[in-house]
């Protein structure tokens, strides 16, 4: 007779569930593949918050709005592919006072090119000599 020894218990933590779902790329509701470019909206890929686990958009809603998965029971997902970490950080410090997000030196520059531009355009109203001369003529040629 041999001795056999018992082999020690295996555990299975979420991050090893997790893990396992995001390599799974069938639906655990229809187990067909989850593309990630659906045409179809209701074939959207989506992902469950809590496990990581792939769904169709239609297989989620139909799964009654939750996820699937034994222990997990999340009712909330996101749709893959579309970030939910911030694109972008910005600090209070990073921006500048001044009205409209301008600063003052920017405000006086475009406040002295609005002035400019409105001044050419006032210009360009008004008659120059040769028009107010022509003018002067067909008047004296009306009256005459």
């Amino acid at each position: 007779m041999t001795d056999e020894q018992e082999l020690p218990p295996i555990s299975i933590t979420e991050d090893d569930i997790k893990e396992a779902n995001q390599l799974s790329l069938h639906c655990p509701i229809c187990a067909n593949p989850v593309e990630k470019f659906a045409t179809e909206p209701d074939l959207q890929p989506v992902v469950c918050t809590d496990c990581g686990t792939l769904y169709h958009k239609v297989c989620w809603v139909q799964g009654g709005g939750k996820c699937a998965v034994l222990g997990c029971a999340s009712e909330s997902f996101y749709v893959y592919g579309m970030r939910t970490d911030p694109i972008i950080t910005i600090k209070h410090s990073d921006l500048k006072p001044g009205a409209n997000g301008r600063s003052p030196r920017r405000q006086r520059t475009t406040k002295r090119l609005k002035h400019e531009q409105r001044r050419q355009v006032e210009q360009m109203r008004r008659p120059g000599l040769l028009q107010r001369l022509f003018q002067w003529l067909l008047d004296q040629i009306k009256i005459g």
